[in-house]
């Protein structure tokens, strides 16, 4: 009924370590799904790219301004907002997955990978808010 040796919970493999995905532990398999590695940095690619079309939709629809990258102005054009949001997400949801399975065995690269991912597209987001802001601050025809 009462063991005898409770289970010593800090010798088990997750806490030495040596779990799925932990360094020196075991490969995890092609279909498994090990904890995400870098949620936090996810959590603000999600932001900078909802941001990013937040801010490119309320200038091309109340400022008459026009996308400067040709694949997106493409996408919009053919398919409007909701293109729009599925070509950017789908962009994110790319890099997401592409950092987890490099991290699997580089994860240094899937961090330099990650981050050059973070930087470039808060491009966007900046150059967005620096053009309202001169226009706010600059209106044309008063």
């Amino acid at each position: 009924m009462f063991e005898s040796n409770p289970p010593n919970h800090k010798e088990s493999p997750e806490a030495k370590g040596e779990g799925v995905g932990a360094k020196g532990g075991s490969r995890p398999r092609f279909f498994s799904l090990p904890p995400l590695r870098f949620q936090d940095e996810y959590v603000w690619l999600m932001f900078l790219a909802g941001m990013d079309v937040m801010l490119t939709w309320y200038i091309l629809e109340r400022h008459g301004g026009e996308e400067v990258n040709p694949v997106a102005k493409q996408v919009i054009d053919s398919w409007g907002l909701w293109g729009a949001i599925g070509f950017k997400f789908s962009l994110v949801l790319f890099v997401i997955i592409a950092c987890e399975w490099i991290a699997r065995d580089k994860i240094e690269v899937a961090k330099f990978l990650l981050w050059f991912a973070l930087i470039v597209s808060s491009f966007p987001v900046l150059y967005s808010a620096a053009l309202l802001t001169y226009h706010w601050m600059n209106p044309i025809g008063s």
